[in-house]
């Protein structure tokens, strides 16, 4: 018994001794040529349609933004239900003070409540709010950042550059159909 007792207690340290490594594989993003461009200034922006990965990747901005923002719970219940079946372009620029402000805040409240991230149409524009194949004109973008609700491919309304009076209050209000105009409405 002795024995036994001797050998599961050395069995034990050499197995705690063992340090395993566990390696995540982490998708590499990349960032095609096409989806690249520079504003006057020459810095870096991309341009296009971009996926969230992208952007989270170019962009040094995003994550501190998003962590920084804190969502009101209260206004993200009523958001949820509201969500169903409609359909969101966030139109935006990497260079632009509004976008970094704004839009890690936008992805949050929509990511929180429930809403699937991957299927935003999410566009990346020039210092001229354009792109190299002109996807932001259907749009009559004036300002960035624009985010678009469409229900029935009809759009109930936008937030342009900032909320009027609270990202979730605004979202809340385009969503359940109450009157809404935003900064540059007229």
């Amino acid at each position: 018994m002795k024995n036994v007792l001797i050998l599961l207690i050395c069995s034990f340290l050499i197995n705690c001794g063992e340090v395993k490594k566990i390696e995540k594989k982490v998708p590499e993003i990349t960032i095609p040529d096409s989806l690249k461009g520079k504003t006057l200034e020459g810095e870096n922006i991309l341009v296009g349609k971009i996926s969230l990965a992208q952007l989270k990747h170019f962009s040094s901005w995003y994550n501190k933004e998003y962590d920084f923002y804190k969502v009101d719970p209260a206004l993200i219940e009523e958001i949820k239900p509201l969500l169903k079946d409609v359909s969101i372009t966030l139109i935006m620029g990497t260079w632009c003070e509004d976008s970094e402000r704004e839009v890690g805040g936008m992805i949050k409240i929509l990511e929180t409540a429930g809403y699937p991230i991957d299927s935003i149409n999410l566009i990346a524009v020039s210092e001229d709010k354009d792109t190299p194949n002109g996807i932001e004109k259907p749009f009559n973008l004036a300002y960035v950042p624009t985010l678009i609700f469409n229900k029935n491919d009809e759009e109930l309304n936008r937030i342009v550059e900032f909320p009027i009076v609270s990202l979730e209050q605004d979202i809340f209000t385009i969503l359940k159909g109450a009157p809404y105009k935003n900064a540059y409405a007229e």
